[in-house]
């Protein structure tokens, strides 16, 4: 009797304990979401508080009938009411789970916060009838965008757990230990086939919302060509005795790239002018192509397949590069309508890359460590629009750096290393900054995070300033950016054996 009443309680007290840890877990982030508001009330009314009428209508907000009017400064009481309702429910939640109430905690969270919310509500709605006209926080043609990032990410979200399931039927299904890359980290068995999931969505979306506009028949014809090479490289790297082997060769997939991105150069995307980032050290600040029609696409194909590169060579880490390309769309379509005189093409570079974003972002949760699927050859898909919707964009090429600037140096960085190592520069190894941060015990979503956070950083920072002083801004954060990760790769490099490091 008494081994089963120690049992009884022992159940009762991890019950109680599991209970205890959730209802914690939900109180904080109950309390993240109030917090937020709050500072959201307080910063508002900092901001917005000079474009109040002298007296305005606080304790209710009808248009019609009589106000009863207060002085503008009493606006404080909604982000000070908010704090005492907060503080007040949080000491009664800890009041009343001594005794075990149920639900007090479910119960008092819900009303804190619909309190709060509505606080917020009537704070905005005091400010919308009570103010003179003031220019909004974010332009309205960004938030016009948001419908379609949303939609694109609900789709992209719904859809890829049966596209995965489609991939492992097929066979196209990477195990580690038995299929092998260079430069991928896997820690169980995922799909293939991530980047050609991008293209066919941004295909039928990019249909639906613009239709076949002649402007972009060339970029569908590469991004198709691109679908069906990525299919092809994903099919031989998970069946080894595929007679597609051949095409794992570096220099034919470059080729194959370099031919791809040709069609939509051909078509007339292409550079006109680049500026001269050494123009305060010679003559001259524009490189003319306008007369050298050869020499222009050239340079504009050597520039979108370095682009798409030095993107793919940061896909690596489960999570990281969904991230990356999600933020540089989100960039790639503010920029797009940073024009005082917008154009329809304009906003339609803007609204492909709010779906581009969509699409990326919507793999995350699939993709996240350990991932189900992974984005395979197809990410140079995703390289491959946003180095196109980036020239459309009509972005500086420092700016363009600036949003993938860790990647950028860290492939010119890999690419010194590998020749200055007698390898070859096209072969993959694990010597990229994310394998190196790895090796120093980062874990995957660590470094995806940090991957996020510095895109997102340096991305803004060329938006900024993509008006004035880019190039000099630009260099600057280069030169930091590459000096940290020379000095990462050079103490690696010392503190361990180069064979056991880089595998070739």
């Amino acid at each position: 009797m008494k081994i089963f009443k120690k049992r009884i309680n022992k159940i009762f007290t991890e019950i109680v304990t599991e209970l205890s840890r959730h209802a914690r877990n939900k109180l904080v982030d109950f309390s993240v979401i109030n917090v937020l508001l709050i500072l959201f009330q307080f910063l508002y009314i900092s901001f917005r508080k000079v474009y109040l009428n002298p007296e305005i209508p606080l304790w209710y907000t009808r248009y019609w009938g009589d106000y009863q009017l207060a002085l503008s400064k009493y606006i404080y009481v909604f982000p000070i009411i908010s704090l005492f309702i907060l503080i007040t429910g949080l000491f009664l939640i800890a009041f009343l789970n001594k005794y075990f109430v149920r639900y007090i905690t479910d119960v008092l969270t819900i009303v804190i916060t619909l309190c709060t919310a509505f606080l917020t509500y009537q704070m905005l709605r005091i400010f919308s009838i009570a103010t003179v006209p003031f220019t909004p926080f974010i332009n309205p043609m960004y938030i016009s965008l948001l419908p379609y990032f949303l939609i694109a990410l609900a789709i992209s979200y719904a859809f890829l757990p049966s596209f995965i399931n489609i991939m492992k039927n097929l066979g196209i299904l990477t195990i580690p230990g038995v299929h092998s890359h260079p430069s991928m980290i896997l820690r169980g068995p995922s799909a293939r086939g991530g980047g050609i999931y991008f293209s066919v969505l941004f295909l039928i979306l990019s249909f639906v919302l613009i239709g076949f506009s002649k402007e972009f028949l060339g970029i569908y014809l590469a991004l198709v060509l691109l679908s069906v090479l990525s299919f092809v490289d994903d099919y031989q790297n998970t069946h080894p005795n595929s007679s597609f082997k051949i095409i794992e060769n570096p220099l034919l997939r470059l080729i194959l790239l370099t031919s791809v991105v040709a069609i939509p150069v051909m078509s007339g995307i292409k550079f006109d002018v680049v500026i001269n980032p050494l123009q305060y050290i010679f003559n001259g600040q524009f490189i003319n192509f306008t007369n050298f029609e050869l020499i222009s696409s050239i340079a504009t194909i050597l520039w979108i397949v370095w682009f798409i590169n030095v993107l793919s060579w940061s896909n690596g880490v489960d999570g990281q590069f969904s991230g990356i390309v999600g933020i540089a769309f989100i960039l790639i379509a503010l920029l797009s309508l940073r024009f005082k005189e917008l154009t329809p093409f304009h906003k339609q570079i803007a609204l492909l890359a709010a779906v581009g974003a969509g699409i990326s972002f919507g793999t995350v949760n699939q993709m996240w460590h350990p991932s189900k699927v992974m984005w395979g050859f197809g990410a140079m898909s995703a390289g491959f629009i946003l180095a196109i919707l980036s020239f459309l964009s009509q972005s500086k090429i420092i700016t363009s750096i600036l949003i993938i600037l860790i990647p950028f140096m860290d492939a010119l960085v890999t690419l010194t290393r590998r020749l200055m190592q007698g390898k070859n520069p096209l072969k993959g190894d694990r010597g990229h900054l994310h394998h190196i941060l790895m090796a120093r015990g980062w874990s995957a979503s660590k470094i995806a995070i940090f991957y996020w956070i510095t895109t997102a950083i340096f991305g803004l920072i060329g938006f900024l300033t993509a008006s004035k002083f880019t190039i000099q801004v630009g260099l600057i954060i280069a030169g930091i950016v590459a000096f940290f990760i020379i000095l990462v790769n050079v103490k690696f490099i010392k503190s361990k054996d180069e064979n056991s490091i880089f595998r070739k």
